[in-house]
């Protein structure tokens, strides 16, 4: 019997998450994953009756839900957020590098000797090279950044800076702060809490799935005075990672590598990626990490980090080679660099309108990442008629034109405000606290306090052993 205009019942359809990419399976699942993390984090909290009352399972806002009880129950979530401002890095000429050896002690020696041991590099310029120019930006606890350029730009370069790996650049200047930390003392006492993940995975090819991540989980077991059931949390958590990563199905194959079969590449990311989860990170880097995967495997590598975000509000900064549209609107904001500078940075869907500002148009058919990452290209980007003479050619043109824009303003203020909420919600002293709290022997032994380790040697040893 149908039933008159008043009586009727307006419903949302409820989005449906994609199971299938090209034809291709997805092993992970945002939503399985939210519901799984869901559960764990009630359970350590002690809170499984109270979360009834807080919200029935319907309406459940789970970012909201942690973000009110900050850092209450494994698996913890930190807010920390990055802010980076007028960054400048510099690096040596090539024609100084050598192959290390066994007469590379001898030769460094006598070089220091010839420069009079560094006297003559303060006072002079040397052969750096400005790899890049004023960089600025901020990802906020739970945000994701993509970096987009062609190789050579400087993408990498830029990661491992905000990976806090410094070793190899002779000059960096600028601002970069880690929840108000900054990467000295990040290193000194916090190095745990940036984590930078290269290209090739490295893992111990013998080693199962489940070997490598219980390790991971050992050497990162809070202290007494935060967890109170160090069994129980080793147990759930990693049965959480293997769920949520959708590696439960190969968690007794080895991981392998190159030259012993083992897992897939796309569940090695994956196996990279909850390892990741196990050892706390608040910012996770991500270099390059989606080449080799097909199209499939590296969107749920995307899924996954997304998820590392959303969950654990974690500040996200990767950079992805040729993504796809699917990859592209996972993440919340992108910046594009070509030749150390700095052309756009905001959010993901203000980018192919704010190039078509200034003249440079995106093709129907072409994904915005490829569109993004061409457009200082001459032969690829299209230009808007009219345009032609007006259109900046070059990556210091079109840096300039960053720089009058009021895209750029929005930037600067957006860092700005972030720096200011980090202060004023005293995070910082927050996250050191924190720390302290969770590194073993910390309430007999205060000077393990200064230590960058959760797990104490004795422990970290015993670990060893045993793997």
């Amino acid at each position: 019997m149908p039933s008159s205009d008043d009586d009727s019942i307006n419903i949302e359809p409820v989005p449906i998450e994609k199971t299938t990419s090209f034809g291709e399976p997805l092993h992970v699942s945002i939503t399985q994953a939210t519901s799984r993390f869901q559960t764990i984090q009630r359970s350590f909290a002690g809170e499984e009756e109270e979360a009834a009352a807080e919200a029935p399972p319907a309406g459940f806002d789970l970012q909201s839900w942690l973000q009110n009880r900050p850092m209450k129950g494994p698996p913890f979530t930190k807010r920390v957020g990055l802010v980076f401002k007028d960054l400048d890095v510099y690096g040596s000429d090539v024609a100084d590098k050598h192959i290390a050896s066994l007469i590379t002690p001898i030769y460094k020696l006598l070089k220091s000797s010839i420069r009079g041991f560094g006297l003559f590099q303060l006072l002079s310029s040397g052969n750096k090279r400005q790899l890049l120019h004023k960089i600025t930006g901020s990802v906020a606890d739970g945000e994701m950044l993509l970096v987009l350029g062609r190789p050579g730009s400087g993408c990498s370069t830029l990661l491992r800076v905000l990976g806090n790996q410094r070793k190899t650049y002779t000059r960096i200047d600028g601002t970069v702060l880690y929840g108000g930390l900054t990467p000295k003392e990040v290193q000194r006492h916090y190095r745990g809490e940036v984590a930078y993940n290269q290209e090739d995975d490295v893992h111990f090819p013998t080693l199962t799935v489940r070997k490598t991540l219980e390790f991971a989980i050992n050497c990162k077991i809070p202290s007494r005075q935060v967890l109170q059931d160090p069994e129980r949390y080793r147990r759930e958590f990693l049965d959480m990672l293997l769920d949520m990563y959708g590696l439960k199905g190969c968690a007794d194959t080895i991981v392998g590598n190159a030259f012993l079969r083992g897992v897939s590449g796309g569940e090695r990311k994956r196996v990279s990626i909850a390892e990741q989860v196990a050892s706390g990170a608040s910012v996770d880097v991500w270099d390059g990490s989606t080449r080799g995967l097909d199209s499939s495997s590296a969107l749920d590598y995307v899924r996954s980090l997304r998820i590392n975000a959303d969950l654990l509000q974690k500040s996200v900064v990767a950079t992805i080679y040729q993504a796809s549209e699917s990859i592209y609107q996972l993440f919340d904001k992108v910046m594009v660099i070509d030749e150390g500078r700095q052309l756009y940075f905001g959010p993901i869907d203000k980018a192919v309108d704010y190039f078509g500002s200034i003249g440079i148009e995106k093709p129907k058919r072409q994904t915005t990442s490829d569109f993004l990452t061409g457009v200082t290209q001459l032969h690829e980007r299209r230009v808007r008629p009219g345009w032609e003479e007006r259109a900046p050619k070059t990556a210091e043109e079109f840096e300039q034109l960053w720089m009058q824009s009021p895209e750029y303003q929005q930037t600067t203020q957006d860092a700005k405000q972030l720096y200011e909420q980090i202060q004023t919600d005293h995070r910082p002293s927050e996250l050191r606290t924190f720390i302290d709290r969770t590194k073993m022997g910390t309430s007999r032994l205060k000077f393990r306090r200064k230590s960058p380790y959760t797990t104490t040697f004795v422990f970290q040893f015993y670990l060893l052993i045993i793997r």
